[in-house]
């Protein structure tokens, strides 16, 4: 009998519509909203008893970690502690110990069906290892360079005919004490004279290549979802898509043969249930390979397209009952 564990956040809306499939099939699932801890769930791991519960005041329940058959990752969150009463060394310590204990559910949870496995999640999220591997498999990927050098910088501006552009090489976001923002891919317009800015960063450098719009490939296990994004209608979303994601018209296409096979053998690789694949479309119809989030958000794409990404997903969370 399936029973899925859901760990993410309470404001993670993909979750959500997990969450409505799981009840509308009747299937038994928990939501683990990991911020949480501290607050309306507390936890016993008794290793005298083998028992490892996890209980959940808002709705009177407790679950044995080691009786669920599927695990969806989504976004954990840690709790937020109260400073007032702690130091800064105090607050740091007590983190460490709930990331740490995090950690240990998770291995209690290793005999469990992962979408995706957690380590497989982890080591696919290095953009350096992503472009490696996309190369390796054939794929084509723009004139890449990651240095901190500035002659390099320089040499490759110059290779690129002064065509490049700049990006982060995680995430993006910086979070500040008082706001948050996010780092988007950006033109490469000139070379800083100041070496030391070069220096004392990662720089990331590709080159820039004209495109009639960005693709996103949601994979779930052996299923391809294409969608061609109209990045090219809004002039701030010609470089990156992201900055205007809701206001582009999104387009349910086919993607080559060629390029599904590799998209699915790109998660085998990785070891991945679950993938994001982001392509351009250049000007000449050539699919180029940027990155993949092994767990990138997708409830926006079915909206938008009516793709039935959440059934395939829950479908998965239900394969090794079948």
């Amino acid at each position: 009998m399936t029973k899925v564990l859901i760990i993410s956040n309470k404001s993670d809306i993909t979750s959500d519509f997990i969450v409505k499939s799981l009840n509308e099939k009747s299937i038994e699932f928990y939501r683990f909203n990991t911020e949480e801890l501290t607050k309306s769930v507390t936890f016993s791991l008794n290793f005298s008893t083998n028992s490892y519960q996890i209980t959940d005041s808002k709705i009177g329940k407790s679950f044995d970690l080691q009786e669920f058959t599927s695990v969806y990752y989504r976004r954990p969150e840690l709790p937020v502690f109260n400073s007032s009463e702690l130091s800064v060394g105090e607050i740091n310590f007590i983190r460490n110990e709930f990331i740490y204990t995090l950690e240990g559910f998770y291995k209690l949870l290793r005999n469990a069906y992962w979408i995706s496995p957690l380590y497989s999640i982890r080591e696919a999220e290095n953009k350096i290892y992503q472009l490696d591997l996309a190369k390796s498999m054939g794929f084509t990927i723009p004139n890449s360079i990651i240095t901190n050098s500035y002659e390099q910088v320089s040499l490759f501006f110059k290779e690129n005919k002064e065509e490049c552009i700049i990006k982060p090489i995680k995430s993006g976001l910086i979070e500040d004490d008082t706001e948050s923002k996010v780092v988007f891919t950006s033109i490469l317009k000139s070379i800083p004279e100041n070496t030391e800015k070069i220096s004392s960063s990662t720089n990331y450098l590709q080159s820039h290549i004209l495109k009639k719009g960005d693709i996103r490939v949601i994979v779930v296990g052996n299923k391809i979802f294409a969608t061609l994004i109209h990045s090219q209608e809004n002039s701030k979303t010609k470089t990156d898509w992201r900055k205007g994601e809701m206001n582009l018209k999104h387009e349910k296409i086919n993607l080559p043969e060629e390029i599904n096979i590799k998209c699915i053998a790109l998660l085998q690789a990785l070891k991945l249930k679950y993938g994001a694949i982001d392509f351009i479309l250049d000007d000449n119809g050539n699919y180029i390979f940027l990155e993949i989030n092994p767990n990138g958000q997708w409830a926006w794409i079915e909206k938008q397209t009516g793709y039935n990404i959440t059934q395939e997903i829950v479908n998965l969370l239900q394969y090794e009952t079948f």
